[in-house]
């Protein structure tokens, strides 16, 4: 009889520290924190590794701050989302006075990314752009 109450004892108290001693966050994944950043021009550019800056005429489109990058890459920030540009940038485009149409690329929060060179844009630049979060 001892014998029994003694392996039983063993048993709960091997069952109880293992319990003890299990992982917490089973079946739950964290995604990896994104820093805000504040929500201007330059911060999102450097966020982006973007370089090689210059200044773009913003109010053209409707925009209160704007600027190139590395060629290619246009930013630029609107502080009115209901404003007729900014619906028609991030829509079909917006006529650049029958000249061309330019088109957002991606946008957020009234920030809105343009490529504007040949071929395809590096998709881990928007994919980047669309996971930044704003102060």
């Amino acid at each position: 009889m001892k014998k029994k109450v003694l392996i039983f004892t063993t048993i709960v108290s091997l069952v109880l520290c293992f319990t003890a001693c299990g992982d917490d966050n089973k079946g739950t994944t964290t995604e990896p924190e994104v820093p805000k950043i504040e929500k201007t021009v330059d911060a999102v550019a450097k966020e982006l590794g973007l370089k090689n800056k210059t200044e773009k005429s913003a109010e053209m489109i409707g925009a209160v701050d704007g600027a190139g990058y590395d060629g290619d890459i246009e930013i630029y920030l609107y502080d009115n989302l209901d404003s007729e540009e900014y619906k028609a940038l991030t829509g079909d485009g917006y006529d650049m006075m029958g000249l061309t149409t330019i088109k957002a690329t991606a946008a957020k929060d009234g920030m809105v990314l343009i490529y504007t060179g040949d071929g395809e844009i590096d998709q881990s630049i928007v994919d980047s752009f669309n996971a930044l979060e704003f102060k």
